[in-house]
């Protein structure tokens, strides 16, 4: 597989850097732990295009009646699903995320995407980029460098066939190849896993064109103030949490990075109605019951403020003969 469909794009990116990358990641499938991801690729159905419902809550692809057992075995052998649902050959794939949530809070907030250049940062298994392919786009390119979700998606698109969305193993570590490029920028869920959120919002501003548009959406914390917990240790179990901020501290990060017409979608507590454990994601799996205070659950498992969601939207600025023209 090459980069082929990145070349109209050649003037706002690094073409050869991102296809050596791409070249790198690609032989990751290869290493022996990986060997049963490998499998359930290789085992995949020649088929043509089935039904595809990308409107619904749970993304649908196919229909029941063209159901084979074998495809919803190889579904389970990708358990666990973390994002979700798909209604898959009408089996509800129950992801531990209800991703649905979240996509029906800012779904009215997002600029239209007809012919439009869209990136997904963190992108998982795609059920957002699923979501947004209903509107069409020019290009949609979700980026994860997590080898299960790149299975899951590529498993999910090699029955939707949807034209012009794309996966690869980039990490945002990568952000600063591509230049003014995108049209709108998806940043869900990545930002407080990362030691600088301030270069990645210039980063992520750098990639958008001019007047393009941010989604930015974290985990937080309630308070009045401008100020992010930085945990010693860990958050809600997890160690690759860094800043975890106030949703005022959160709208000055992005004012401090130069975007500007910045404004709230969201600000809600974090329920177990939208993260929990499911048959398609079991134990061993944990999910946020384990990850809170089961005496106090506006407390994590460490005593730290329980999680809330976040979602900003923000803009680049328009080029200045833009702006003379309005």
């Amino acid at each position: 597989m090459t980069l082929n469909y990145l070349s109209p794009y050649r003037d706002n990116l690094d073409f050869e850097f991102l296809q050596e990358l791409k070249k790198e990641r690609d032989t990751w499938i290869d290493r022996k732990s990986n060997k049963e991801l490998k499998d359930i690729l290789n085992r995949l159905p020649k088929l043509e295009t089935h039904h595809t419902d990308l409107s619904t809550d749970a993304v649908t692809i196919g229909i029941k009646e063209n159901v084979h057992p074998t495809y919803i075995e190889l579904a389970k052998e990708l358990i666990p699903w973390r994002k979700g649902p798909f209604n898959f050959y009408g089996e509800l794939i129950d992801a531990e995320w209800r991703s649905d949530f979240k996509w029906n809070r800012l779904k009215d907030h997002v600029d239209h995407l007809e012919g439009k250049t869209v990136l997904d940062i963190g992108c998982n298994n795609g059920y957002f980029l699923f979501r947004m392919a209903e509107q069409q786009p020019e290009l949609l390119l979700g980026i994860d460098p997590v080898i299960q979700c790149e299975t899951q998606f590529k498993f999910l698109q090699h029955f939707a066939n949807i034209p012009n969305l794309h996966f690869e193993m980039f990490g945002v570590e990568h952000l600063n190849s591509f230049k003014e490029m995108f049209d709108v920028i998806f940043s869900m869920g990545i930002i407080y896993h990362h030691r600088h959120p301030l270069e990645q919002l210039i980063q992520i501003r750098d990639a958008l064109k001019p007047g393009g548009q941010a989604i930015i959406e974290t985990i937080g914390i309630p308070g009045e103030e401008s100020y992010a917990l930085f945990p010693e240790d860990r958050y809600a179990k997890m160690r690759n949490v860094f800043f975890v901020p106030t949703l005022s501290c959160f709208i000055n990060w992005c004012k401090k990075a130069k975007l500007i017409d910045v404004e709230v979608i969201s600000a809600t507590p974090l329920t177990f109605e939208e993260q929990r454990l499911t048959d398609w994601c079991p134990p061993p799996s944990q999910s946020l019951e384990d990850f809170l205070d089961p005496n106090d659950n506006t407390r994590t498992i460490e005593g730290h403020p329980a999680p809330m969601r976040f979602c900003l939207k923000a803009r680049k600025k328009p080029a200045q003969n833009a702006l003379k023209n309005i």
